[in-house]
């Protein structure tokens, strides 16, 4: 662990991942237990060769400010703004002040407007965030209203694979019932299908 000056410490809006920001009451609470001599645990920092970019640890960073003090505990890694937003997505899922629905949006949306993190897999990016991969093929839904052309995920042996996707035409209202189901099934679901009934699905691994 590191004492790291806050002077240091970027404050970028785009790496909060909190809906509402930084909430001032927690500022408060945290400012309080740490005059009164309570440890907290080091806040996530990653250092570009100029400054540090918080990953996770926002609140404890204000509160630290707010009593004036110099210096924060901190893991210190190596890395710049686009390493610190994927911690970002993902903290306070286990500690700290908990995520509201809104905070977990706006993770999922985070990855999703990124050109590159936007390719991965509903369940890489439900990993990456958190959250349920069935909430980030709800997201991704909404404000793209189709699939991308090429989706990206890990196989079963750990290597990294690209394939391309399409959204499936409407079941007509007549249909089956297997074709209404599958035309409301999420990519993964697919994809499973697909593989179970001996068909190859369009990608490569790299």
């Amino acid at each position: 662990m590191t004492e790291v000056p806050l002077s240091l410490i970027r404050q970028d809006p785009g790496l909060q991942m909190r809906e509402a920001g930084i909430d001032p009451a927690v500022v408060a609470d945290y400012a309080e237990a740490m005059d009164a001599g309570a440890e907290f645990p080091p806040v996530i920092l990653f250092f570009d060769g100029e400054g540090y970019w918080p990953g996770d640890g926002f609140h404890r960073i204000e509160a630290s400010r707010t009593l004036g003090r110099e210096t924060i505990n901190a893991d210190v890694r190596d890395g710049g703004k686009r390493e610190a937003m994927l911690i970002a997505v993902g903290a306070n899922a286990n500690h700290g002040l908990r995520r509201t629905i809104a905070d977990k949006r706006r993770s999922v949306l985070a990855m999703l407007r990124d050109p590159e993190w936007s390719k991965w897999s509903d369940r890489e990016i439900g990993k990456r965030c958190a959250v349920d991969h069935k909430t980030v093929a709800k997201v991704r839904s909404e404000i793209t209203g189709d699939f991308p052309g090429e989706r990206t995920f890990i196989t079963r042996h750990g290597t990294v694979a690209t394939m391309t996707v399409q959204q499936a035409e409407p079941a007509p209202m007549g249909g089956s019932m297997v074709e209404r189901m599958l035309s409301k099934a999420t990519t993964e679901a697919l994809i499973a299908e697909c593989r179970r009934r001996g068909l190859e699905v369009s990608g490569h691994a790299d």
